[in-house]
């Protein structure tokens, strides 16, 4: 590869079409948010001002969610000089997820549930990369934003992977999909050369997109996906993705954080890194992706719980395809020191590591996505040579390699 890049190897591309709000407002428990209600609003201005920050990105579509993300990059000065001066560019893998939950009730006069089929959301987003593409952002007057003709480079390569819940289909639409999305998928540098010939080339029309628009899989369990189910029809789901993905050496990235979008009520079983201990031990070559350092947000008698990052940093060790990212962790400098103390000296931990922001999501925690770009480059828990696996090397050892 002659071209220096950047990689968020963890990022999203959504709406607010595109989640199941429904089902997610339906699990949270309503008496205690209502009692608490007071003491939040006045403990939480901050908060709330954060989730004003997520939906003022959310309101727009991908394509302009994009262009606004490029244009305060290119007027930061400090991404100007540390990133966009030393990178030909910076690689999105937006993760699209699968969101057609199915079965939700409600107790409300309009009872039929809403659908939110994977194909909608890939149509928004890959109009949105070729709107991006086709465009860019300029400012005409001094609170006054418009779109012209790019004439510039583009800050952005955008590589998403195809979400699927096996749950939402049967095997011969699986299987159908595989087929369309990755049959030509080389698993290779020339994965590198196809996904970049093809980008922004969608015309609209989701029966001429194939292979080569996607870099790789996502899977969610939170929302019901079960990495390993108990042996029948669901099982032989999971095991023909996990077997063309090892024929093809396709990246499959999975959420492994006990926070996140929450649907089914075994998210915390399906989620543990342990579900993919036995997946594993069938697949050893599946390359994964283990997303957020198996994060538990809560803790055991005020300290923190490390169970599933110690699982993960288990897997990594064991098997040598894969990996993990630290997205929507890094929110101040110190999360560098005791990612770099976890890494220690272990090469192979320190060879699969992957810079990840969680964007947009991450705003519920962070101001914008150029913060969490400077935290990275401007710590100085990691040296210079740490830097560029976790940003670089890595991502594309786990794309391409």
């Amino acid at each position: 590869m002659n071209r220096k890049l950047f990689f968020d190897i963890h990022c999203h591309a959504m709406d607010l079409s595109h989640p199941n709000l429904l089902a997610f407002i339906k699990r949270l428990p309503w008496p205690a948010i209502l009692l608490l209600t007071p003491l939040l609003t006045f403990l939480g201005g901050k908060k709330v001002k954060r989730v004003l920050n997520l939906l003022s990105i959310m309101e727009n579509d991908i394509g302009g969610i994009l262009l606004i993300m490029e244009y305060y990059l290119k007027h930061d000065g400090q991404i100007q000089k540390d990133v966009l001066k030393n990178y030909d560019a910076i690689v999105l893998t937006p993760l699209l997820m699968d969101f057609g939950y199915k079965n939700i009730t409600t107790d409300t006069y309009y009872k039929i549930p809403p659908e939110k089929p994977i194909v909608d959301q890939t149509i928004d987003v890959f109009n949105g990369i070729s709107k991006y593409c086709s465009n860019e952002l300029v400012k005409i007057s001094s609170d006054e934003y418009d779109t012209q003709p790019r004439n510039n480079k583009a800050i952005f390569e955008i590589y998403p992977f195809l979400g699927i819940n096996t749950r939402n289909y049967e095997l011969v639409k699986i299987d159908k999909m595989l087929d369309k999305y990755f049959g030509t998928y080389a698993g290779s540098e020339d994965s590198y050369k196809a996904l970049q010939a093809n980008l922004g080339k969608f015309d609209g029309n989701i029966d001429t997109l194939g292979s080569n628009f996607f870099a790789g899989i996502k899977v969610y369990p939170p929302i019901g996906f079960d990495p390993w189910p108990e042996p029948g029809p669901e099982r032989e789901k999971v095991i023909k993705i996990y077997e063309y993905c090892c024929g093809k050496n396709i990246p499959i990235t999975t959420h492994c954080s006990d926070g996140g979008f929450i649907l089914d009520k075994n998210a915390e079983t399906y989620t543990s890194p342990a579900r993919w201990e036995e997946v594993l031990k069938n697949y050893p070559n599946l390359k994964l992706n283990i997303a957020h350092f198996g994060h538990q947000g809560n803790t055991l008698f005020f300290f923190p719980n490390r169970k599933w990052q110690r699982e993960v940093v288990g897997l990594v060790q064991e098997y040598p395809k894969v990996y993990t990212d630290f997205s929507c962790r890094a929110f101040q400098d110190d999360y560098y020191k005791s990612l770099i103390e976890v890494i220690g000296s272990n090469k192979r931990l320190l060879e699969r590591t992957l810079f990840g922001t969680d964007f947009m999501i991450n705003l519920l925690w962070i101001d914008s996505y150029n913060e969490y770009l400077t935290i990275f480059r401007n710590t100085k828990n990691l040296s210079d040579k740490e830097k560029e696996r976790f940003c670089s090397t890595n991502p594309w050892n786990f794309l391409f390699v």
